[in-house]
């Protein structure tokens, strides 16, 4: 794929909205350029972000499913710092690998507002998500292997969880 065309999917999946017979989610990328660590490592910045970024909307759209029809939800993420450091020395089948450490841990910031089908705003918060305690759970709880971001999608899931048992969410 050239640069033009994954540039162009980029931009296209800084603005995504999912929806269907369950709630729906829009969510933006606020500044990327100046988020704590989206590193590559030795990938290409445009197809690593790119990655990213729909991953991202991905877990978010996922989420969204849970929610009543008709209800929206707006996410406009502030910052990212994924789990780990990437280390250009640390490879295994000859890519890059980020190395996990506790003071690597995951962290997510994002501004969000929910809508009822009338419009109504039901929550507006700012969140700030960090996980330190990331590194205690089974892999294969988190999801390691399975997903491109486990920790964070662990993390992002966990938060939603605790949002509809407080009922600050409403479930579907």
């Amino acid at each position: 794929m050239n640069k033009f065309a994954i540039i162009f999917l980029m931009l296209l999946g800084s603005l995504v909205s999912v929806s269907a017979l369950a709630g729906d989610v829009t969510v933006k990328w606020q500044n990327p350029a100046n988020y704590t660590d989206i590193d590559p490592g030795e990938e290409d910045k445009t197809t690593f972000e790119a990655h990213l970024f729909t991953s991202f909307q991905q877990i978010f759209a996922d989420l969204a499913q849970t929610l009543p029809d008709n209800y929206h939800w707006e996410v406009t993420v502030t910052d990212l710092d994924l789990a780990g450091d990437a280390r250009p020395r640390a490879k295994a089948g000859g890519q890059e690998l980020r190395v996990l450490s506790p003071a690597s841990r995951p962290a997510i910031s994002f501004e969000y507002t929910l809508t009822d089908s009338q419009g109504k705003v039901v929550s507006h918060a700012q969140v700030d998500l960090k996980d330190a305690n990331y590194l205690s759970r089974s892999p294969r709880v988190v999801g390691v292997g399975n997903k491109p971001f486990p920790y964070e999608e662990f993390m992002i899931n966990q938060w939603f969880v605790q949002q509809q048992s407080q009922k600050i969410f409403p479930v579907r």
